[in-house]
């Protein structure tokens, strides 16, 4: 397949980097493909486009550590370090998406436009609300299940969307006012709602093989329409519209951006490991050697990313609950 061939293996776990020049540059090309194939479903469609084109790069990534795992077994001493380079792949892929979504945030108008290019053929200019309509969703039900959260004497019921997780409706916390509202059911109820996205990371990642791309692009997409939206208000008060105008804004969307959202970093970390988890116990699966010293090495590696996932998502939930009822 010619996606295979764009970055190899090697050099993707060498120089991890390249995957987020490479996860930049899927965004731009789903981006277009979905908003002229599909424009109505374009939000979601751009995710699927960009995992498409990335799961080659990422499963050959797994095959061969997974091989090198079985070929020298005992080479590295723990489980992190067997499989660290693929942590640092996911990380820069994720953070190419975060940019690209942010940068497109900031570039494309609010409502549709004509864009006269070339004479007479006009095409038209994607809106943010066709190609982030799903994440503008997902971000307003965040803001109305933390302004119930932190309002007083108002019962916390209904269905809300919680966490940057994948779309839908989920339970919200029992009902509860400001004096008995415990901090610990809080940070249960987040735990458990990222958990489940945890557990679809995993299954995903299983059953798909790289399934739980699909997750991770999702929560790129979230943030960077965080990052973006910031930028485009700052983008707005400025006297010229230049490309160093975009730069400068782009800069104080990631700056203010990291400061809303510090729970983000481990939550999204968790889904990493527990993609991982998944993915070599896939591959193994694939190669059939169920009853090897290699399997059992794998199973137990897969467990111990699995128990530091739940452990890291603990502390991701400690921290968001914390932000949600006392900032």
């Amino acid at each position: 397949m010619v996606l295979e061939n764009i970055l190899s293996p090697t050099t993707a776990r060498e120089k991890p980097y390249y995957m987020g020049v490479i996860a930049f540059l899927f965004t731009i090309v789903g981006l277009w493909l979905a908003y002229y194939l599909f424009p109505n479903s374009a939000s979601i469609l751009t995710l699927a486009f960009i995992v498409i084109a990335a799961e080659p790069i990422i499963r050959s990534t797994f095959q061969q550590t997974e091989e090198e795992e079985a070929d020298t077994p005992g080479k590295a001493t723990t489980f992190l370090e067997r499989h660290f380079d693929l942590v640092k792949i996911y990380s820069w892929f994720f953070l190419g998406l975060v940019l690209a979504f942010a940068t497109w945030y900031i570039i494309l108008p609010e409502s549709a436009q004509g864009n006269c290019a070339l004479g007479d053929i006009c095409k038209q200019l994607p809106s943010r609300g066709s190609i982030y309509a799903e994440q503008e969703h997902q971000l307003r039900g965040i803001g109305e299940l933390r302004s119930q959260l932190q309002q007083e004497s108002v019962p916390v019921t209904g269905h809300a969307t919680a966490g940057y997780n994948i779309g839908g409706n989920v339970e919200a916390p029992p009902t509860s006012t400001t004096k008995d509202r415990d901090f610990w059911s809080v940070v249960g109820f987040l735990f458990s709602n990222n958990a489940t996205v945890l557990l679809l990371a995993i299954l995903f990642s299983f059953l798909f093989g790289e399934g739980a791309l699909f997750l991770i692009s999702w929560n790129a997409s979230i943030i960077g329409t965080v990052i973006g939206k910031i930028s485009a208000q700052t983008l707005a008060t400025l006297p010229t519209h230049d490309i160093f105008s975009v730069v400068y804004s782009l800069g104080i969307g990631v700056y203010q951006g990291i400061g809303f959202i510090p729970h983000g970093i481990p939550e999204i970390i968790a889904y990493y490991i527990g993609a991982i988890a998944g993915g070599i116990i896939s591959v193994s699966m694939a190669k059939e050697v169920y009853k090897t010293h290699e399997f059992e090495t794998i199973a137990k590696d897969a467990g111990a990313l699995i128990i530091t996932a739940v452990i890291v998502l603990f502390i991701a939930a400690l921290i968001e609950g914390y932000l949600w009822l006392y900032t």
